[in-house]
């Protein structure tokens, strides 16, 4: 069983943060998404007092078995060599966290590769998943084992002091499991969903689409079961992501959501958790083409749009300057009764 206890989300909080925000020098609502994120993490924090300063990104890997239906433009062997280049810090993910001093903690949790290095957390359920074409992504048990391992890692984050969590992940084709697993979670069809992840061509696109179709087609994963749509179409990085958004969310500690493989992680969430997106944030709009989609069904609006495509969670990094600019602001702006004036409208 998933352990399932969200914590509340204060509005007392959200409304006294906002009151705050009211009375500092400038305009109301004039540092406009500014303040939603502060509300927004005053409500999950319950308290006007955010600490955003200690955080900490998770970076789930895994291989997919749908690689082998070239489905993707980059070779499988990637998933290892960025996990290994992003524990040193030369990845996306690496350069961004170091320079917004944010710690990475890299879980091998299937990748098709023996790592043999201390740096990188061994959770490897099983040497990748199967190709979802063919038979089964993983068993039962295995999408249960990955989401609880997820949460272990991110209870483990949360015991060492974190304020903020970031999820990333590294999975060549895991573009395809994510799509499958929204078509699939929300009813609708895959080429509403499927995108170009690593910058395929139109043919490579067409392909994709109907691969995408025909897991699903013939898998047929029930829509209001999250662990048969995990185990079906899925990937052991997007289970354990979906385990790291249900124990923030237990421990009212906010997760910074990447872009369309945390969402499809999130809408897995959700069916544990309904309300998942009032305990989430999202970072950016991915140029994925079911972005929308899925952000509409979590609830949510990202923060912002670069048109990234390189998932690890580089995206949720980007976000951190916001959160320190906010908490900077609180901490140090006068108020509109130190300047003694009076706006009229």
């Amino acid at each position: 069983m998933i352990p399932i206890s969200p914590a509340t989300i204060s509005h007392q909080a959200e409304l006294d943060m906002q009151t705050k925000l009211d009375k500092l020098a400038k305009p109301i609502a004039g540092l406009g998404n500014l303040e939603s994120l502060a509300v927004k993490l005053a409500g999950i924090q319950q308290t006007i007092d955010i600490k955003v300063s200690k955080r900490c990104c998770l970076l789930f890997s895994a291989d997919h078995g749908v690689v082998e239906e070239e489905v993707s433009a980059t070779p499988k062997q990637v998933t290892a060599l960025q996990s290994i280049n992003s524990v040193d810090r030369t990845t996306t993910i690496g350069v961004l966290t170091k320079l917004f001093n944010c710690d990475l903690k890299v879980t091998d949790v299937g990748v098709d590769y023996d790592f043999n290095d201390p740096r990188i957390i061994d959770r490897k359920i099983a040497y990748g998943t199967k190709n979802m074409v063919h038979e089964s992504a993983m068993t039962r048990q295995q999408a249960e084992l990955s989401i609880k391992i997820g949460m272990e890692i991110a209870e483990q984050a949360i015991e060492e002091g974190n304020d903020v969590l970031l999820i990333g992940e590294l999975g060549i084709a895991n573009t395809s499991s994510a799509s499958a697993i929204i078509a699939a979670a929300l009813d609708v069809p895959a080429e509403k969903v499927v995108g170009r992840g690593s910058n395929i061509s139109d043919q490579r696109l067409i392909h994709k689409t109907e691969i995408v179709q025909k897991a699903l087609a013939d898998r047929k994963p029930a829509k209001d079961d999250a662990l048969d749509i995990l185990s079906q179409v899925g990937g052991f990085e997007i289970g354990a992501m979906a385990g790291a958004i249900i124990a923030a969310a237990n421990a009212g500690v906010p997760i910074i959501l990447d872009g369309f493989l945390t969402y499809s992680s999130c809408i897995l969430a959700q069916k544990f958790i309904p309300d998942i997106g009032k305990h989430v944030i999202a970072s950016h709009a991915s140029h994925e083409l079911g972005t929308q989609i899925a952000l509409k069904a979590l609830n949510l609006e990202a923060n912002y749009n670069l048109d990234l495509a390189v998932g690890e969670g580089s995206g949720a990094a980007l976000l951190l300057p916001w959160l320190d600019a906010i908490d900077n602001l609180l901490k140090n702006m006068t108020t509109l009764k130190n300047l003694n004036v009076h706006f009229t409208k």
